[in-house]
C-alpha cells in the first residue's frame, strides 16, 4: 500500500465502515470519505525493489513425491496436536473460548455435527472459560494413572457462592469434579475388600450393553462428603458432569461407548441410588424443589414412549445452511439469532435426521396404600423416565424411586385455579422395582443358606408349617397356600395354545377361623401380590378399564389381576361378587389374559397371576350335611377353575380348642410392645415336644419362595401315568354318583400343576412319584371336603390307599392314636355327671393291644408299629 494512502488512513477519526443502525441518536454524516482520489493510481505503481524474494526461501529445485493417503492423515494428526498443544501453552481471549491469543479464525463458522471434540467446545462455551483454563478433558482419561489426592480434593471448595450469585459453575470446579468421580469408579473399595468395586460394574455394563451405572450414594458419601452434598442439593448441575465424566471413562476402555462419543447419540447415566432420606409423596414440598429426593409408591399409570428433542439443528429456510446444535432444556430458551451464511434472522426449519432424540415416557406413582394414613386418600406425582428408564415398569409395581424434584409452569393449571401455580414432577434418576421375582438378585450367603435345606429330609414339612405360623393348625389350608406360592411350571404346546402353571385356591369356612388373615399373610409375604375385596370391586376394577387421560384420548387402565401379572392376586369375600363381575374372571383366570374391546381399543392383557379367593358359606356358617355348591353361591364354571378347595368348619374338640388357646395366649405375651427377653421366649406347650416340627425364619422364607421361582423348573418323565389315570377315572365316577365338586380335565392338569409345586417346594428339577402322590392327596382332600359328611367319611376309605401312599407311617399312626386319644377323652366325659370337671388329656390311655389293632386293620406292620414307637414323634 502506498504511503499516501497509509496517511489517509491516520488522519481517519472513525470508522467508516461502522453501522450507522446501531446509532439511531447520532446524526448521518454529510460527507463520505472520497476513495477515488488523485493519489490512487500510486496504488498501482511497479515497484521492483518490493518484488524480490529470498533465494533460502524459496524451494523451486527439488521435485517432491505427491502424498500418499496414510501420510497425509498422519501429518493432519501431526498438526492437529501442535495446535492442541499451543492452545494449551497460549492463553485465550475471554469470551472467545475457540480463539488463541489474538484474533484468530479457529473455531469460527458453523460446528459440524460429530465433529471431534464439540461436546468439549459445548461445554467450555457454556462456562466461558477458556481452553488453557479447562484443559484437555481427554488428559482425565488418558491412562489409569495415580492422581495424587488434592488434585480432586473437593472440601474447600465454594459451589453455593458462586450459585448464589447466578453465575455456573467455572471450569477449574468442573474439571476437579470430573476428576474425583474418575477417581472414584477407578479405586474406591468397600471395607474389608482388596479390588475396586466399579471397575467390575462398568466391564458388566459393557457385557450387558446398558446406558447407566448403578451408583450407590453411601460409597460416594464415603469417598468425598462434598461431593454428595453437593448431589443432593444440586443434582441438576452436578449429575450432567457425573454422566459425562462416566462416558468419557466407559469410552477409553470399551469400543461399545467410543462410537457413542463419536456420534453423540447418547449419553451414559449415573444412576445415584440408596438415597438416605425417604420421603413419602405426601410430604413433597418447596424445600425440596430442585433437590435429590426418594420416594416409595406404585405405579398406577404408564404413557407410550414419545421421542423428545435431545439436541435441536436448525437450518436457514433461505440459504438451508446448518446452524450450530442447540441443546434443548427446559429452563432454556431457543434463540436463533441470524443465519451465519446469509445473515437472514428466519424464517427456520428443523433437520428431522441431524437433530438427536430421546426416548421419553410419563408414569403416575401413588402411595402405597398401606402407607396411607386412616381417612385420607392415596396422592400421586407424575415422573419423567427417559433414555434406557422407559417401558422398565409397568402398572401395578411398587417403586423405590430416586429423582429430581422440579417445578414446571402449567398454563392448563393456572387456568384452572385463575392464579399462578406451577406443576411439580420428579425426573427419574435410579429405579427399583420391588416384588418382581424375576428381578430380585439374591447374595451368595442367601443361596448358600438356601441350599443347605436342601439336605432336610423334613423340608416339605418345615415350609408348610412355616405359612402363617401365627395362625394354629389348619395344614391343609397352609398346604395350599405353599404350593400356591410356588406354582407349576406354564407350557406352551405345539399347537401354541398355553397351558398355565399357576395354582389357583379357594378357602371357605365359617367366621372367625382367620382367612382373610390368611390373604394378609400372603401380601407381607410374596414378592408381588395385589389385594382386593370382593364387595369393593367391579369387573373393570378386577380386569381393566378403558378411560380418558388429560388430554381426551381413549387409555386402557389395568385392574387387580393385570397389576398382579406374575404375582399373585388376593380376593377377600369372593362370595360378595355379582355374577355378572365374577363371570368376567372366567378368562382371567383360565387363559390368563384379558380381552378388551372399547371405545375403538381392541386388546389383550397378560393376568399371569394365582388367584387365591376366600368365601363365606351362603348361610354363614358351613353346614356339612350339604354338598359344597348348597354352601355356597358360586357356579360350576368358576369353580371349576380353582385347583384346591379348602374347608374350613369351627367344630368343637377339646384337644385341640385346649391347644388353641394355649397358642394365642402365648402368641400375645411374645407380641406385647413392652415385652422383654424371657417374655418372647414363650412357647405354647404343644411346640415344647420333641416331635415339633420347626418352621423357618420368615425372612429366610421369602428368599427361599424367590429362589424356587426363578431356579427351579420341574420336569414331568417318570411318573405312574396309570396312576393318575385310574385316579381320575375313580374320581370323576364318584363325583357323577354322589355329587360335590364337579371334576373335569381341568382337574388333571391341576394335579400336575400340584406334583411340579411339590417338586419345587423341595428344589427338585424332577418330579417323581412322592411328588404325585402328595398332588393326589391334596386334590383328593380337595374333593373329599366338598361332600356331604357321610359321603366324606365313604369316599375317605374307598380311596385310602391314594393317601397312604402320600402320607409317610409314622404320620399315619400319630394321626391314628390322637383319634384314638379322642375318643377316650369324648368317652370318660360321657361317662362323668354334668356338674363334674372335664376330664384332663393325661386321663385319657389307649394300651398297646389297642393300637397294635388298630394298625392291623389299617394293613400297617408290626416293625413299623415299633419304628414309630421309637420315634421322636412318639417320645
Amino acid at each position: 500500500m502506498s504511503a499516501g494512502r497509509r496517511g489517509d488512513f491516520d488522519e481517519l477519526e472513525e470508522d467508516p465502515l461502522a453501522d450507522t443502525a446501531e446509532r439511531p441518536d447520532e446524526e448521518e454524516e454529510e460527507d463520505g470519505e472520497d476513495l477515488i482520489g488523485d493519489n490512487m493510481a500510486a496504488d498501482y505503481e511497479d515497484r521492483p525493489e518490493l518484488d524480490q524474494y529470498d533465494p533460502s526461501l524459496v524451494d523451486d529445485g527439488s521435485v517432491h513425491e505427491p502424498l500418499t493417503v496414510e501420510q497425509r492423515l498422519a501429518a493432519e494428526r501431526a498438526m492437529d496436536n501442535r495446535d492442541r498443544r499451543r492452545l494449551r501453552s497460549e492463553p485465550g481471549t475471554p469470551g472467545f473460548p475457540m480463539s488463541s491469543s489474538g484474533m484468530s479464525d479457529a473455531g469460527s463458522g458453523p460446528e459440524t455435527p460429530g465433529s471431534e471434540g464439540r461436546a468439549k467446545r459445548r461445554r467450555m462455551a457454556r462456562s466461558g472459560a477458556t481452553p488453557s483454563e479447562f484443559g484437555d478433558a481427554d488428559d482425565l482419561f488418558d491412562d489409569d494413572k495415580d492422581v495424587p489426592a488434592y488434585e480432586y480434593d473437593l472440601a474447600h471448595e465454594k459451589l453455593e457462592e458462586t450459585l448464589s450469585k447466578g453465575l455456573g459453575i467455572d471450569a477449574r470446579l468442573e474439571r476437579k469434579i470430573r476428576l474425583s468421580f474418575q477417581q472414584f469408579l477407578l479405586k474406591f473399595k468397600l471395607e474389608g475388600q482388596t479390588e475396586p468395586r466399579y471397575p467390575d460394574m462398568l466391564r458388566k455394563m459393557a457385557e450387558e450393553d446398558h446406558r447407566h451405572l448403578d451408583v450407590n450414594f453411601g460409597h460416594l458419601q464415603q469417598w468425598s462428603a462434598q461431593l454428595v452434598m453437593w448431589i443432593a442439593e444440586h443434582p441438576a448441575r452436578i449429575l450432567p458432569i457425573l454422566n459425562e465424566t462416566l462416558l468419557a471413562e466407559a469410552a477409553r476402555k470399551f469400543g461399545t461407548y467410543k462410537s457413542l462419543v463419536d456420534t453423540e447419540e447418547t449419553e451414559l447415566r449415573a444412576a445415584i441410588h440408596s438415597f438416605p432420606v425417604r420421603e413419602p409423596i405426601r410430604e413433597l414440598s418447596t424445600r425440596h424443589l430442585d433437590r435429590l429426593v426418594s420416594v416409595t409408591g406404585v405405579v398406577t399409570k404408564r404413557t407410550k414412549v414419545f421421542n423428545e428433542v435431545k439436541r435441536l439443528l436448525l437450518r436457514c429456510a433461505k440459504c438451508n445452511f446448518l446452524t450450530a446444535p442447540f441443546d434443548v432444556e427446559a429452563d432454556k430458551e431457543l434463540k436463533p439469532g441470524s443465519c451465519v451464511e446469509c445473515q437472514s434472522k428466519g424464517p427456520w426449519r428443523v433437520d428431522r435426521v441431524k437433530t438427536l432424540y430421546r426416548n421419553h415416557q410419563r408414569i403416575t406413582i401413588q402411595e402405597s396404600p398401606s402407607t396411607v394414613e386412616p381417612g385420607k386418600m392415596p396422592r400421586s406425582k407424575e415422573v419423567i423416565l427417559t433414555g434406557d428408564q422407559v417401558d422398565s415398569v409397568r402398572p401395578g409395581d411398587e417403586l423405590q424411586l430416586t429423582g429430581i424434584y422440579r417445578c414446571l409452569y402449567d398454563a392448563a393449571t393456572n387456568a384452572r385455579t385463575c392464579f399462578p401455580v406451577y406443576k411439580t414432577e420428579i425426573a427419574a434418576v435410579h429405579l427399583h422395582r420391588k416384588g418382581d421375582v424375576k428381578l430380585i438378585e439374591l447374595t451368595e450367603d442367601k443361596v448358600q443358606q438356601i441350599n443347605d435345606l436342601r439336605r432336610d429330609p423334613n423340608l416339605r414339612e418345615r415350609i408348610i408349617c412355616s405359612m402363617a405360623p401365627s395362625i394354629y393348625g389348619m395344614k391343609h389350608v397352609k398346604t395350599a397356600i405353599a404350593l400356591s406360592m410356588m406354582g407349576g411350571q406354564q407350557k406352551v404346546t405345539a399347537g401354541k395354545h398355553r397351558i398355565r402353571g399357576d395354582i389357583n385356591t379357594l378357602i371357605v369356612g365359617d367366621p372367625g377361623l382367620a382367612k382373610s388373615q390368611f390373604l394378609k399373610y400372603i401380601e407381607q409375604t410374596f414378592p408381588r401380590a395385589v389385594y382386593t375385596t370382593g364387595k369393593g370391586a367391579s369387573a373393570v376394577g378386577l380386569t381393566a378399564a378403558v378411560t380418558r387421560d388429560e388430554n381426551g384420548d381413549w387409555g386402557l387402565e389395568g385392574g387387580a389381576m393385570v397389576l398382579a401379572d406374575d404375582g399373585m392376586c388376593l380376593i377377600d369375600e369372593f362370595d360378595k361378587m355379582n355374577d355378572n363381575d365374577r363371570t368376567s374372571l372366567h378368562e382371567a383366570m383360565e387363559q390368563q389374559t384379558i380381552s378388551v374391546s372399547k371405545a375403538g381399543i381392541v386388546a389383550t392383557l397378560k393376568a399371569r397371576c394365582s388367584v387365591v379367593a376366600v368365601a363365606n358359606p351362603s348361610e354363614g356358617r358351613y353346614d356339612p350335611q350339604r354338598t359344597f355348591a348348597q354352601n355356597v353361591n358360586l357356579t360350576d364354571p368358576i369353580l371349576s377353575r380353582f385347583d384346591i378347595l379348602a374347608v374350613l368348619r369351627d367344630e368343637s374338640d377339646p384337644v385341640q380348642d385346649e391347644r388353641l388357646a394355649d397358642h394365642v395366649l402365648c402368641s400375645h405375651i411374645r407380641s406385647h410392645p413392652d415385652a422383654n427377653g424371657d417374655d418372647k421366649a414363650v412357647r405354647p406347650k404343644l411346640e415344647q415336644l420333641a416331635s415339633h416340627v420347626e418352621p423357618l425364619d420368615q425372612e429366610l422364607l421369602k428368599y427361599y419362595i424367590i429362589y424356587a421361582r426363578q431356579k427351579i423348573h420341574p420336569k414331568i418323565a417318570d411318573i405312574d401315568k396309570d396312576k393318575l389315570a385310574n385316579f381320575y377315572a375313580d374320581l370323576r365316577a364318584e363325583a357323577f354318583r354322589s355329587g360335590g365338586q364337579a371334576m373335569t380335565a381341568r382337574h388333571v392338569d391341576s394335579i400336575v400343576r400340584l406334583a411340579e409345586a411339590n417338586a419345587r417346594l423341595e428344589l427338585r428339577e424332577h418330579v417323581l412319584p412322592k411328588d404325585l402322590n402328595n398332588a393326589i392327596a391334596v386334590m383328593l382332600e380337595s374333593f373329599i371336603q366338598s361332600q356331604k359328611h357321610q359321603v366324606a367319611e365313604e369316599l375317605r376309605k374307598r380311596f385310602s390307599r391314594y393317601v397312604t401312599q402320600a402320607t409317610p407311617v409314622v404320620d399315619q399312626l400319630s394321626a391314628l392314636l390322637e383319634k384314638m386319644l379322642k375318643e377316650k377323652l369324648e368317652h370318660l366325659r360321657n361317662s362323668r355327671p354334668a356338674a363334674a370337671a372335664a376330664p384332663d388329656l393325661s386321663e385319657a390311655r389307649v394300651e398297646v393291644a389297642e393300637l397294635v389293632r388298630a394298625t392291623e386293620q389299617h394293613d400297617v406292620s408290626l416293625d413299623e408299629v415299633h419304628s414309630f414307637m421309637r420315634s421322636p414323634l412318639f417320645a
